[in-house]
């Protein structure tokens, strides 16, 4: 569904569902089919120079970069109306891909919002979050090879309705917000103490299956005894 945001927030609107928001023209694109996956990915770069007699080159951090990669389907309706909102949203996706143009002349890149549920998000706040900047690099539609004539909710008209639509959109994260650690963070107990809760848990969750090992083994070893003794 392609629609033009007003001034509500269509991704508390449409919090159950995939959204993808084209901020230089307003318009948004609502998925609701759920999503087949979803993954993150970050590229540390660094600047490796080579020194005579050293071991090992010197590494001095140049940027760290993140990029997302996302697929999702899409169901064709029966409905006639449905069915063209859906092509109608698909074909959308070309534009979103392009910058918004003014008089002839690039006025803004093709920058995204993408939010999905609490997963897709650039900061979770509580059950839900914040959605997703991105430059997109990639957008792809694959219409599958199972494409039908459907003449039954049509008319007379021959209709191509692909049995599922498949898509996927991959692109670099622009961070609004600060992502690292700061002096600040480190003197901070508020940024400290989820790690070191998840610490305290992660170490309490490996004494209980060592604990549960160790009796395994002990039953183990009272049974065989016992077997054999009788």
């Amino acid at each position: 569904m392609l629609m033009k945001a007003e001034t509500e927030n269509i991704f508390e609107k449409f919090k159950d569902d995939f959204v993808i928001l084209m901020p230089a023209t307003g318009k948004y694109i609502v998925f609701r089919d759920g999503i087949d996956g979803f993954n993150r990915s970050y590229n540390i770069n660094w600047d490796s120079v080579d020194v005579y007699g050293r071991q090992d080159a010197i590494q001095t951090y140049q940027s760290t970069g993140e990029v997302i990669n996302i697929t999702w389907p899409l169901k064709p309706r029966t409905n006639p109306e449905e069915y063209n909102l859906q092509l109608e949203a698909i074909l959308a996706l070309g534009k979103f891909a392009r910058p918004f143009y003014s008089g002839g002349i690039i006025q803004e890149a093709p920058l995204l919002l993408v939010k999905y549920r609490n997963l897709i998000v650039e900061n979770y706040e509580e059950d839900s979050g914040s959605p997703l900047l991105i430059a997109p690099n990639s957008i792809s539609v694959d219409y599958g090879d199972r494409a039908r004539d459907d003449v039954s909710q049509w008319g007379d008209r021959k209709i191509v309705v692909p049995k599922r639509i498949n898509l996927s959109l991959s692109g670099v994260v622009i961070n609004t917000t600060n992502k690292y650690y700061s002096t600040a963070s480190k003197d901070s107990s508020a940024d400290e103490t989820p790690v070191s809760e998840l610490a305290t848990a992660l170490d309490e969750f490996e004494s209980e299956i060592a604990d549960g090992a160790k009796d395994d083994i002990v039953g183990a070893e009272q049974a065989s005894i016992t077997g054999q003794n009788s």
